[in-house]
């Protein structure tokens, strides 16, 4: 007895079942490979190198620095809520949180982490900070933005 024509199975499609399988593995491929350059391409620009430094800091002048970069990120936070668009508040965060963090790699290579277990620890702590914030900054500007932005549009009329 044959195969009914309509079987799935039927010989006579295999090579357009290959081709088509061929043809999906080709598109998956190249656009799971589009978007892992992408976010590589990203991660790359969002972290800066360490500079290489000839003379080391004292550690208490590290500390101090940690201090003021610290303070400076703590008060980019707190200015979001006084943007005028508190909903894309988080990309200027993050055009920030850049710069911020070239100064960071810099003092860092001027404070000789590797030899200074409380400083390393330090600048440990105040990376964890910086990936918090970032986290917080986003959250704030999507969860937040929309109803600060409303309040602040109907103070203004």
């Amino acid at each position: 007895m044959s195969a009914p024509a309509n079987d799935p199975r039927d010989p006579r499609y295999r090579p357009y079942r290959a081709v088509s399988l061929g043809v999906y593995l080709v598109f998956t491929i190249s656009f799971s490979s589009l978007i892992i350059f992408s976010v590589y391409r990203s991660v790359l620009r969002m972290t800066p190198e360490r500079p290489k430094v000839s003379e080391t800091k004292p550690e208490a002048e590290c500390l101090s620095g940690a201090r003021v970069l610290f303070d400076e990120l703590e008060a980019q936070r707190k200015a979001q809520g006084d943007l005028p668009d508190v909903t894309s508040s988080d990309q200027k965060f993050l055009q920030y949180r850049v710069e911020w963090l070239q100064r960071k790699r810099t003092m860092e290579a001027q404070c000789g982490l590797e030899n200074r277990e409380r400083v390393k620890k330090a600048f440990d702590s105040l990376d964890k900070v910086l990936d918090l914030y970032t986290t917080a900054s986003t959250q704030f500007s999507g969860s937040v933005g929309p109803s600060v932005d409303d309040f602040k549009k109907q103070l203004e009329q």
